[in-house]
């Protein structure tokens, strides 16, 4: 393994390749973070819905048995 540093042949940082390796690196990672991200906040709604219908139904049989006692 030789420890010589050799320079690139053209002048530019970094070529078209790098560039749409870059660029498709970040689309994908988008749209994965906007699924995951989409997924929790879905889950932590549904468990929302949840505890509201189950405050809902508990609060409607409270009431009933309230009127019931009367």
């Amino acid at each position: 393994m030789s420890k010589e540093v050799s320079t690139r042949s053209t002048g530019k940082p970094v070529t078209v390749h790098h560039t749409a390796a870059m660029l498709g690196v970040g689309v994908v990672g988008a749209i994965v973070a906007f699924w995951a991200l989409s997924s929790v906040v879905g889950i932590i709604f549904f468990f929302v819905k949840i505890a509201v219908l189950v405050g809902l139904v508990g609060g409607a049989f409270w009431l009933v048995s309230r009127f019931k006692r009367r």
